[in-house]
């Protein structure tokens, strides 16, 4: 596997508590705090820049990493972290099969 490329903008110690942040909330108010952090265009899409429009397509996977470092963060294992991102990208992804993208999640998640 190739190693990570993510921008220098890219924090996974931040990514990381803000996803702490949230895991002693209730199950509804999670939702619209992950969604702006990890949506397309969110704080944490390491893959697109807002403020420009534009797409990196060299930092696809460091989109996926945060994705799973936020989940860790937030206290959910590999199995519903996977499936949560799976969903999500069933519906927005053109990358939703991506075997490398669930693998780059997955290792966001550590040990977990």
């Amino acid at each position: 596997m190739k190693k990570l490329m993510a921008p220098p903008r890219a924090n996974f110690q931040e990514v990381y508590v803000a996803g702490e942040k949230i895991a002693n909330w209730l199950i509804a108010n999670k939702y619209q705090e992950a969604k702006t952090a990890l949506q397309q265009f969110g704080t944490y899409d390491f893959q697109r820049d807002k403020a420009t429009n534009t797409f990196f397509n060299k930092y696809i996977y460091a989109a996926n990493y945060a994705v799973g470092v936020y989940m860790a963060g937030a206290g959910y294992g590999k199995w519903v972290s996977v499936k949560i991102a799976q969903t999500w990208g069933f519906f927005t992804s053109s990358n939703k099969y991506d075997d490398k993208a669930r693998t780059w999640t997955e290792k966001g998640l550590g040990r977990r």
